[in-house]
């Protein structure tokens, strides 16, 4: 069986792509838009004086301006941050050129710019989506998992330092949920989840959650939701960091210039006794290289690489404690992008490679386990740009997979995947955003087609600045462990005959027009979400357990947030709630009851201050009541979170030294539980003393 969607959607949009591939000889400007210094400037708007079309420059500040058909004698080029620059089209059409902007002599607080790997603005796209600015506050620990807990978004917490944290869904399941570094897939192969603490948070500067269906854009896990890791740029830094539970590191990274071209080298040590509870040590060593060359032949290219090493103890649940267990895991990756614009349209070219080697120990067991998972991606995009207001993205995608396990034992399989993004625009208010997308595996020999029809909607008058309305299908494939799993003792088996679970769901979010002289701003989100296939294990008559597709659920979330930004005061408010209707839909005896880990309601709170050199921010967050087994009774306690941080920036000789410090679990509640029986540490402090330039 695979997902349902209308065929008649992509039989459709097909034939206008064809028809949309010859355009490149109509007329055209490419170029790239750049600083004084020859950097991109991303995200400029180019258009032509008395034209409704234009476009705007890419992340690396490259862009193509379709002029067939048009009327206008001037090209403006306009950016917030810079002065803006015009252009005689008569001098300019059918040509690349290279434009230099001048930054404008007022300053202002940054702007964040987010990105994603179809390198338009994120409202572009057919999701809605919620930023993720790492930089904005501190956090304990060194993983990239304190950062993304700490905007509203539900993670899964088995405790401490050293436990697994994982994105919660609002299906109940984070393997719903798909993990990107920069569009590469970083869920894992073997057991379908990406644990968020593996990555130091340094190396990254921001991300994007976009609820919901996303496998007609990303492929498989993105049933829930999908979150894109973004790296930081190549820069100089070096960190100091302190804090309870024997928390210490530093980190730092140095950046050489070369030409147009940055290079920078980065590296950090971090550990924590954990000591809240037996076993619970951490240790991480990691080393990591990003380079950014603006002009190769055309093409910017961007490389990152990163490589871990972390030793953990995995002390267990308080009801089954495992005070020797341990787990040791060596990580590498590797992505070279590179993208070009020419009177085709923008190209893009990824090649990446993952490689992770795990082994599990616990002598009180006799256990050993050793797991090899090596991954290697590649992609094609290319947006096609047209004088009209319709536009297509084509992905091809190609992926081979091996794992070496002592548990699946020695499997490969391959995967190809093609897609197809359109965005037809109805004025300055509508758009339109069809997706489609055909995944293939030589293990399955079977095609999984998901399909989504977005709509964008940006009227001029009235209370709402944006409402995005999307709906469709997703999907999730088996992993190696559900397929392939062999366990010695006989008591657990996986079946190479499952079913990929499958996903219906529909999203909304509207974006309230500021009032109050820009003061409050608010925004509505509404949700439901339907999953048939649901793998879970069960025992046979024998006992043995295996998985099989037997569940179903359902979940309907409705969400408002509102924040508070007075014009005399130096902070910000943003306040949120969310509730959750969810319940198995199979016949049995788990029909009606509400999904594992899904708080029927959630309330968080956000409080930025900004003095002077000063920042300060708290951060509140409130998951009541949850399941954690669908036996009788099996809930969870109500799970409220304070966190409290200041820093402060001093200028130091051409330097900048940031201190920072904070508190995890204010309240000091001993304790709280993300997950069944993982206790989280009370309250904690931190330190981190930086250098920058």
């Amino acid at each position: 069986m695979t997902p349902r969607f209308n065929l008649t959607l992509f039989i459709g949009i097909v034939p206008l792509l064809s028809a949309l591939w010859g355009q490149g000889a109509g007329d055209f400007i490419s170029g790239r838009v750049t600083d004084e210094g020859g950097t991109g400037v991303p995200y400029a708007n180019i258009y032509l004086e008395n034209e409704s079309g234009g476009t705007t420059s890419d992340r690396d500040g490259r862009f193509l301006l379709a002029t067939e058909g048009v009327s206008g004698s001037r090209v403006i080029i306009a950016h917030s941050a810079f002065a803006p620059d015009t252009l005689d089209l008569r001098t300019v059409e059918g040509k690349a050129i290279e434009i230099k902007l001048e930054r404008r002599t007022y300053r202002f607080a940054p702007v964040v710019i987010y990105g994603n790997l179809y390198g338009k603005e994120s409202l572009q796209l057919p999701v809605s989506h919620r930023a993720i600015d790492f930089g904005s506050a501190p956090s304990s620990g060194v993983g990239i998992g304190e950062k993304v807990d700490r905007f509203g978004i539900q993670l899964r917490d088995y405790g401490g330092p050293a436990g697994l944290k994982t994105v919660s869904s609002p299906t109940g399941y984070s393997e719903h949920i798909l993990i990107l570094l920069d569009g590469f897939d970083l869920n894992s192969p073997q057991n379908g989840v990406f644990d968020l603490s593996s990555l130091p948070v340094e190396f990254f500067a921001q991300g994007e959650l976009y609820p919901g269906q996303g496998s007609s854009l990303y492929g498989s896990h993105a049933v829930g939701g999908t979150v894109n890791l973004l790296p930081a740029r190549p820069g100089n830094f070096l960190k100091v960091r302190s804090g309870s539970l024997g928390d210490r590191g530093v980190s730092g990274e140095t950046s050489l210039r070369l030409g147009k071209s940055h290079l920078s080298f980065y590296g950090n040590q971090f550990e924590s006794e954990g000591n809240y509870r037996q076993n619970n040590k951490f240790d991480q060593n990691a080393v990591g290289a990003k380079l950014r060359a603006p002009d190769v032949g055309g093409w910017n290219f961007s490389s990152h690489l990163i490589a871990t090493q972390t030793e953990r103890g995995i002390p267990g649940s308080l009801t089954y404690p495992s005070p020797k267990a341990h787990k040791e895991n060596d990580e590498f990756l590797a992505i070279l992008t590179g993208r070009t614009i020419s009177r085709f349209g923008h190209t893009e070219l990824m090649a990446g490679a993952v490689s992770s080697d795990e082994l599990f120990a616990n002598p009180d067991w006799a256990m050993e386990s050793r797991h090899q998972v090596r991954n290697w991606q590649t992609r094609f995009l290319h947006r096609f740009e047209s004088a009209s207001r319709f536009t297509n993205t084509l992905s091809l995608e190609l992926a081979r997979t091996d794992v070496k396990s002592d548990n699946a034992g020695d499997q490969a399989v391959t995967k190809g995947a093609a897609g197809l993004l359109s965005q037809l625009s109805f004025g300055k208010s509508v758009t339109l955003s069809p997706s489609a997308r055909v995944d293939w595996d030589d293990h399955s020999r079977s095609t999984v087609l998901t399909a989504n029809m977005a709509l964008l909607w940006s009227p001029a008058a009235g209370p709402v600045q944006s409402a995005t309305i999307s709906s469709g299908t997703s999907y999730r494939a088996p992993t190696f462990n559900d397929l392939f799993w062999e366990d010695p003792s006989g008591y657990t088996k996986g079946n190479p005959d499952l079913e990929p679970e499958e996903g219906v769901s529909t999203n909304l979010s509207v974006n309230l027009k500021p009032v109050m002289g820009d003061v409050v701003q608010g925004a509505v989100t509404a949700a439901h979400y339907a999953v048939d296939n649901l793998i879970q294990w069960v025992p046979d008559e024998s006992w043995v357990y295996s998985p099989q597709n037997v569940l179903k659920s359902e979940s309907t979330v409705l969400g408002l947030t509102a924040s508070l930004t007075p014009a005399s005061l130096p902070f910000k408010i943003t306040v949120g709630v969310e509730t959750t209707e969810s319940q198995v839909l199979t016949e049995g005896a788990n029909r009606g009851k509400q999904l594992l880990y899904v708080p029927p309601s959630s309330q968080w709170t956000d409080i930025q201050l900004k003095l002077g050199k000063v920042r300060g921010h708290l951060s509140y967050r409130n998951l009541n009541r949850r399941r954690y087994s669908y036996g009788d009774g099996a809930f969870l306690d109500p799970f409220q979170r304070l966190d409290a941080s200041v820093s402060v920036d001093l200028p130091l000789r051409g330097f900048a030294v940031a201190i920072e410090g904070g508190a995890r679990n204010v309240l000091d509640d001993r304790e709280l539980q993300s997950v069944y029986d993982y206790p989280e540490p009370g309250r904690t402090i931190f330190v981190t003393v930086g250098l920058s330039r």
